[in-house]
């Protein structure tokens, strides 16, 4: 309890200020027990997870080939660190952890204090697919790969994103009902779109590889 406050506390939240209770349940610390279904083990990362630039997809309009280059890359390596954090989040899921920094470092919503060494300023999630007001690196990777003038909608890389968006509150919602069964499955759904959708951004599809662990 102590691991997952402190490292809760790194993030910035918004008043009004909640109840340690109701902090708590925000951050998912569910009872997880283990299950039948088996997922990867991987090592725990000790990197707190962050994320956001709240750019646009505007944020390629008007850039050369050079600086629409490096701006994919910062993407990417943003994705790196948050297949990490969902690796991560399979280990505490299949380890049967409760309110573990796993949870807080995938799902927390409140922003953090600073920018991790990626320059995420949210959490995984939030970093990945975005929140209602801002566009996650995710969606605007997947955009980038858009010939200039032309719809992005069609692209594999959009369609891919577009399905896994939708995987992860399902981990979610079995997580706070302490359901480590659908959890489990929640979590290998989510590890097969993930993958498809790496693949089309030109990064390692198999979550296993070496730059995710």
């Amino acid at each position: 309890l102590l691991a997952t406050i402190g490292i809760a506390s790194a993030y910035t939240s918004q008043p009004p200020k909640i109840s340690r209770t109701a902090f708590l349940k925000r951050v998912f610390t569910c009872t997880i027990a283990t299950g039948a279904a088996t997922l990867p083990i991987v090592q725990s990362s000790n990197d707190a997870a962050q994320a956001f630039d709240g750019a646009g997809s505007s944020a390629y309009s008007g850039r050369g080939p050079s600086s629409k280059a490096e701006l994919k890359k910062s993407y990417q390596t943003r994705i790196v660190a948050d297949v990490k954090d969902f690796n991560t989040l399979g280990a505490a899921i299949e380890g049967g952890q409760t309110e573990s920094d796993a949870w807080t470092n995938f799902f927390i919503e409140f922003q953090r204090r600073e920018p991790d060494a990626v320059g995420r300023t949210y959490a995984a999630l939030a970093d990945l697919v975005g929140t209602k007001d801002i566009s996650g690196c995710g969606t605007l990777l997947a955009a980038s790969y858009a010939k200039a003038g032309k719809p992005a909608d069609n692209l594999p890389s959009v369609k891919k994103y577009n399905a896994l968006a939708k995987a992860f509150d399902p981990i979610k919602a079995a997580g706070k009902k302490g359901d480590t069964a659908k959890a489990k499955t929640a979590w290998v759904k989510a590890a097969a779109l993930l993958s498809e959708f790496l693949e089309t951004v030109e990064l390692p599809a198999s979550l296993s590889d070496p730059v995710y662990l």
